[in-house]
């Protein structure tokens, strides 16, 4: 007998043959799908109701979320964001430097100047004639510069080792630019880490929630879309009989802990919405006028 504590630990179960679709069902993709962060390696996971399915309440589309491996993850949720940041601070550090008055538009300008490409000594005549900050002045905007760059590089990127040696680029140049104490590498790294602690309520860790989809992924729980049951093939002899006829397979079903979580953190997603500001102030006012039209 294996010991429980000892058998590899997995968010799924196979040997779904005889079974029909249900909720939970993770579906691997046959045809492209479209995704804002591409298609490739994305899997599926089936949130339709069981009893919808059971009783045919569905109209034959299922939903889902799609799951994107944890390095895309990264890549395009959690590293733009990081850039963002960093070009933030330096846009702060820039408005320091300029009286108050005139901060903003000056800076604006600068910046626009360093996207069109003017030279260095051109951009700095922004500064006031006394100031002592024209060094700080261009490093910031060489900075800017490389964060600009780089989040052009990075969009063009086709693969994950690609889009790390740009990274990678990106460290070197800044620590040539700023020759910090601690290299760009490591607060790039000290960064993802601290950001990868608490996921965003709107996704959900899975190490692997299908054979073969180890290494962790994120099912993005605001992207519902829906597919077609007849174009799943729920066992292999669907694809046999059928060829070029599905856009998915089923490969497995997440076990019913993680199929529940998956549904009621995607409900709260949903359900928890927020209203404008003007909207709680109208309501406000009517409320009050009616109360205080009380008796008269």
């Amino acid at each position: 007998m294996i010991d429980a504590t000892s058998a590899p630990f997995r968010e799924y179960e196979t040997g779904l043959s005889e079974q029909p679709l249900r909720q939970g069902d993770v579906l691997e993709f046959i045809q492209k799908e479209e995704f804002p962060v591409g298609w490739r390696d994305t899997i599926a996971i089936v949130v339709t109701a069981n009893c919808d399915l059971s009783f045919g309440k569905h109209w034959g589309t299922v939903t889902y979320v799609p799951a994107i491996p944890f390095d895309i993850y990264v890549q395009q949720f959690i590293i733009p964001k990081i850039i963002t940041t960093e070009c933030a601070k330096s846009e702060k550090i820039l408005h320091g430097l300029f009286t108050q008055e005139v901060a903003t538009e000056s800076v604006e300008r600068a910046l626009e100047m360093l996207q069109l490409g003017y030279p260095m000594e051109e951009i700095a005549v922004l500064l006031p004639a006394d100031s002592k900050g024209r060094s700080r002045f261009e490093a910031e905007l060489q900075t800017l510069g490389i964060y600009w760059a780089a989040q052009v590089t990075l969009k063009q990127c086709t693969d994950s080792e690609q889009y790390w040696r740009h990274i990678e680029g990106l460290s070197i140049d800044l620590d040539k630019l700023r020759k910090p104490k601690v290299s760009s590498k490591e607060t790039f790294r000290k960064e993802i880490r601290s950001r990868l602690r608490s996921f965003p309520g709107d996704t959900l860790y899975l190490s692997e929630p299908g054979p073969g989809y180890g290494g962790g992924y994120v099912v993005m729980l605001r992207l519902i879309r829906s597919i077609e049951d007849s174009s799943v093939a729920l066992r292999p002899a669907d694809e046999y009989h059928s060829p070029g006829q599905h856009r998915a397979r089923r490969i497995a079903r997440l076990k019913t802990l993680y199929c529940h979580r998956v549904v009621q953190q995607m409900a709260q997603v949903f359900t928890d919405i927020g209203l404008p500001a003007d909207y709680e102030e109208a309501r406000d006012s009517r409320l009050e006028d009616y109360v205080e039209s009380w008796g008269k």
